[in-house]
């Protein structure tokens, strides 16, 4: 048997805890609010009762252990559903078509050591249902990467998607002088239909950094002397101070820049860093290409490396907004990353393959910035802001003060740790205007809400949930609280400026 839970979540099994009322089941389903899609704590089930595709309907109520527990509740009612609702895209409705930009999400192919075929599909999925194209795959020397590698492009051909892989070489892993490592990789999958390729059938392939590690000659002869057609979009660190991106290195089709995706200093997010890149490039357009980058967050907190960049100020989504602003000049993007653990800049689920000592990021999930991926990923293809069809709030906070010391912390507090504020960060998709009250312990605030995109904060506060509700016209919307973001206004064993987020409902 199958269920629909709280508007938009969809579970099976083979038996239920307990039974309760119908009259649980009051949550909208996401993607048709005229009909009702389970309730908090309460699924619509529906279970195939003949060998046709008739199904029957009844109502439970069943506790299930998650790591993190979420509750919706609502006051409006609706008809009953005949049809599990999906949670993708099930918000907002796309406008308008698909003008050929790309976004690329970055994976650190280091961590996918225990994937399975299985787990591949299942991720490529949830990223092509936001909008994402592809995987950038990161890759270096560990033994087992090039079968590993096998298996995520069979996957993204096995997952009926149309979802694309390419090689991001990471130079300061491969050697300088490694050209037949690289040669290797580009004979073994110049030919796999999931290889990334643009409309001339040129391999697209960028790098993490390698610009001083190679001469323009040289990169053409470990990319091009294998008569493969190759669009090379590196990712080069060069100072262009004296000299543009495109005159040192003739050959290459883009230039691909991770620097923006951050603050450089300490400061709101702005278009700087890539207008200095895009008039030092000196790109021809078209055909060359710029590629740029977008993040959630980026905090380390080893031994010997230990920093903070400034990620406040809503950085995902104004970030967003920025390139949807700018997307005539930009032609690809980069969403840095999927799953690199160890920078907390993931958007994608938390594996076990992580660096030894990573003990900032278990608990701390990220997904919710996939999901609100979606929205934005359309707004950058197709030039217009999808139409909001259900209220949607994401809030995200880290678990201490950065004021707060550690009681069991060797490495000590991270670099910049004064670049960041002790806040709630709240963006609330809304189909119009209406009253939201956030609490968090014994931090409350009561906002104005407007149709579109509402940011807002709240002051952190000692607190094992926080609760969001959304009235409109007298009516309660909605009843969201999540224990994924907690905080303690004491001082913490270890420090950690990682953020855990939630969204809802």
């Amino acid at each position: 048997m199958a269920g629909v839970e709280n508007g938009t979540q969809c579970y099976c099994g083979n038996s239920l805890s307990k039974n309760s009322k119908s009259s649980a089941c009051t949550r909208k389903c996401g993607g048709n609010s005229s009909l009702v899609c389970g309730g908090s704590w309460a699924l619509n089930i529906y279970q195939k009762t003949t060998s046709t595709s008739t199904t029957k309907q009844s109502t439970t109520t069943t506790t299930k252990t998650t790591t993190t527990k979420t509750t919706t509740t609502t006051t409006k009612s609706s008809a009953t559903t005949t049809s599990p609702a999906s949670s993708n895209g099930s918000w907002y409705r796309t406008n308008g078509s698909n003008s050929g930009k790309l976004v690329i999400a970055h994976v650190i192919f280091g961590n996918t050591y225990s994937y399975t075929p299985q787990q591949w599909i299942d991720e490529i999925k949830m990223a092509s249902a936001q909008g994402i194209d592809g995987f950038a795959l990161n890759f270096g020397y560990d033994y087992w990467q090039s079968s590993q590698m096998q298996s995520a492009y069979d996957a993204a051909t096995a997952s009926g998607t149309g979802f694309k892989m390419f090689f991001s070489l990471d130079m300061s892993v491969l050697r300088c002088d490694d050209d037949d490592t690289i040669r290797s990789y580009i004979n073994k999958f110049k030919d796999h239909p999931a290889q990334l390729k643009d409309a001339s059938g040129n391999m697209w392939i960028t790098t993490f950094d390698g610009g001083n590690c190679k001469t323009d000659a040289q990169w053409n002869n470990v990319l091009r002397t294998n008569g493969v057609g190759i669009k090379f979009v590196p990712g080069f660190f060069n100072d262009e101070t004296y000299i543009k991106m495109k005159e040192l290195y003739p050959s290459i089709n883009g230039d691909f820049w991770w620097g923006p995706a951050w603050p450089k200093y300490n400061n709101v997010i702005d278009w700087s860093e890539d207008n200095y890149r895009i008039e030092r490039g000196g790109l021809t357009k078209p055909p060359d290409v710029y590629m740029s980058s977008v993040s959630p967050a980026f905090y380390v907190h080893y031994d010997g490396r230990n920093r903070v960049l400034r990620s406040d100020d809503h950085l995902y989504a104004r970030r967003w907004e920025d390139l949807v602003s700018h997307r005539n000049v930009v032609d690809a993007l980069q969403i840095v990353t999927w799953n690199d653990y160890g920078e907390s800049t993931y958007i994608g689920p938390i594996r076990k393959d992580m660096p030894s000592g990573t003990t900032w990021v278990p608990g701390f999930d990220h997904t919710p910035f996939l999901q609100m991926t979606g929205y934005y990923v359309s707004a950058f293809k197709t030039g217009q802001y999808p139409t909001i069809t259900s209220d949607k709030i994401f809030f995200w906070g880290r678990p201490h003060s950065k004021y707060a010391t550690a009681t069991n912390d060797g490495i000590g507090r991270p670099v910049n740790w004064d670049w960041t504020d002790d806040l709630l960060w709240i963006v609330l998709f809304s189909t119009g205007s209406g009253s939201l009250k956030v609490t968090m312990g014994s931090s409350s605030s009561t906002f104005s809400v407007t149709a579109g995109v509402n940011k807002f904060t709240l002051p952190l506060a000692q607190a094992s949930s926080v609760t969001a509700v959304l009235t409109r016209n007298g009516d309660q919307v909605f009843n969201f609280q999540s224990n994924a973001v907690t905080y303690t206004s004491g001082n913490p064993s270890t420090y950690n400026w990682n953020y855990a987020a939630a969204a809802g409902p």
